[in-house]
């Protein structure tokens, strides 16, 4: 590829000095784009394979290697299979990726689901009994294993105890006894892939996702959650406090600790009045 190889209009040499976030977004996207998205397709025959098929992401894993990142992070040991497996299907050998197997759920399993997202409710009040780390972290792991489009992974997370801190986020509720987590983008990964000129509405559904992850764990472990969002003031606010880089973006935040409220559970409209036909 030497000096004419670009990746969304970079060159190499831009590539080369990009900020090590920037660079990760490209990588995975480049990684989904031009091998996940064919690879299944390849192999059932339903689509040709490129000449250069996985060539743009090999160079990608080349110059993150090269400007001595780790190899060792999960996120990019992914990519590392899926190039790993492009490459001996051009050399026409077996890919040898060993997938992650599809698995369905029993009907005791889905029944278990089913209660977890129907039983959801709000909760904004709150004993005083501290919530663990070590649940915010398993809940905090739920919110970033969310859906994320393009795999791009700019979502980012505030955890705040301190309740000074906590009246930094504009409310309409009380906020008191809780952990406070918020949601954040860091908006430079988006604007490298052009992403607000493509994909604008990303932004929005990435951090939407997140949060929906992280107020089902929550449930999950008997804790009650609140979702709640807020605007461009206390974006600022979090931003000048906690020193974060000017393109680091707030999107929404929620509240969490044990329940000291029984509520009565939000219903829905009837399933036959939505489904439009």
């Amino acid at each position: 590829m030497g000096e004419t190889f670009r990746v969304h209009g970079y060159t190499e040499d831009q590539l080369m000095s990009m900020k090590k976030d920037d660079l990760r977004a490209v990588f995975h996207e480049r990684t989904h784009h031009t091998i996940e998205v064919y690879y299944y397709r390849i192999l059932k025959g339903s689509y040709e394979m490129p000449e250069d098929y996985g060539a743009v992401a090999e160079k990608l894993l080349e110059i993150w290697e090269r400007r001595g990142f780790p190899m060792d992070p999960p996120d990019i040991q992914w990519c590392i299979k899926y190039i790993d497996a492009a490459r001996r299907m051009r050399e026409r050998k077996d890919p040898g990726l060993v997938v992650t197997p599809w698995e369905s759920f029993t009907e005791a399993e889905a029944e278990i689901i089913e209660r977890l997202i129907y039983g959801r409710k709000s909760i904004r009040q709150f004993k005083s009994d501290p919530v663990p780390d070590h649940m915010i972290r398993r809940i905090l792991k739920a919110g970033l294993y969310a859906p994320h489009g393009c795999n791009v992974g700019c979502t980012r997370f505030l955890v705040i105890r301190d309740p000074e801190e906590q009246r930094l986020v504009s409310s309409d509720i009380p906020i008191e006894n809780c952990v406070m987590i918020v949601v954040l983008q860091e908006l430079s990964m988006y604007h490298t892939l052009r992403f607000e000129k493509f994909v604008p509405q990303n932004l929005y559904f990435d951090a939407a996702a997140a949060a929906d992850h992280i107020c089902l764990m929550a449930h999950a472990l008997g804790l009650g959650h609140c979702w709640l969002t807020h605007g461009e003031e206390t974006q600022k606010k979090l931003r000048e406090h906690f020193n974060l880089s000017p393109t680091m973006t707030s999107r929404n935040h929620i509240i969490i600790g044990w329940p000291d409220e029984e509520t009565l559970k939000s219903e829905r409209m009837s399933l036959d009045e939505v489904i439009l036909n």
